[in-house]
């Protein structure tokens, strides 16, 4: 009897831990961290995403942090921060869905980023006679010093983990305040009512380019809306959102958006695709 009541409860045991349903930061975190969870991951997968990467795809020193960015009904993201032993990484965000369970949809960071990397070496490899060079040879691409460093800066951002872009703005927060206030109060012409996106780079007198901002248009997601872009190649971009209202702040999804964070005040840290 003692035996049929012990296998009972193990049976009972079995059951509970087999239908454990697991919260998105929870099942993000055990397919990272649990070598063993992640050799299992095609029953919290769907879409796009494989099974990979997860834990085992890790080295040994890797350090991960992870911030649940967004959840509802149906949908949350998730994001990964990958660091290494020097502290040096990369933010990843994993994109879920909700049928019965969670499961992971797909694995997203900012694409195309070689290029990016391999000019940064060069520049930085660069003596001051070489860079001085370059601008005598070619001052179509850098008219001066002051943009070649600018532009160093400027992908050294684009490249640099979420927390180092927003306290770049935090550092910047009275300067950005101050291009926003004249944002608002140029006049510009809209060739239709619905057309949105307009660059509105050559109409601003404050030097924007001075904190490390390539492009500034309005925004498709609200009349309002001001999209500030610091860089990133093709339609992968990273850069800051102004949406006053938090009701025309868009939704994050792994097609586009992949990556949306509050700075406070109106202000949005984002990533395309």
């Amino acid at each position: 009897m003692r035996q049929i009541l012990l296998t009972l409860i193990l049976i009972t045991i079995c059951g509970i831990v087999c239908a454990q349903k697991y919260e998105p930061l929870e099942l993000v975190q055990k397919v990272f961290t649990d070598k063993k969870f992640a050799k299992r991951t095609n029953k919290y997968s769907t879409g796009e995403y494989k099974g990979h990467p997860n834990a085992n795809d890790l080295s040994e020193n890797t350090k991960l942090n992870f911030r649940l960015l967004a959840k509802s009904k149906n949908t949350a993201v998730v994001n990964v921060t990958i660091l290494d032993s020097l502290g040096n990484g990369i933010d990843t965000y994993a994109h879920l869905e909700k049928d019965k369970n969670w499961r992971i949809e797909a694995f997203r960071a900012l694409a195309m980023t070689g290029f990016m990397e391999q000019a940064l070496l060069e520049m930085e490899k660069m003596t001051e006679e070489q860079i001085d060079t370059l601008i005598q040879k070619d001052n179509e691409t850098f008219k001066s010093k002051k943009e070649f460093y600018q532009e160093l800066e400027n992908i050294k951002l684009t490249l640099a983990l979420d927390d180092t872009i927003i306290e770049h703005f935090n550092k910047n927060r009275e300067k950005f305040e101050k291009l926003k206030t004249e944002i608002q109060n140029t006049e510009f012409t809209r060739e239709e009512q619905s057309y949105r996106k307009i660059n509105l780079g050559e109409q601003i007198k404050t030097d924007y380019k001075g904190l490390l901002i390539n492009t500034i248009s309005t925004s498709f997601n609200c009349e309002s809306c001001f999209e500030f872009v610091i860089g990133g190649m093709v339609d992968n971009t990273v850069g800051y959102f102004y949406i006053p209202k938090k009701e025309d702040v868009p939704k994050m999804n792994p097609s586009r958006i992949i990556m949306i964070k509050e700075i406070g005040n109106g202000w949005y840290l984002f990533k395309t695709t």
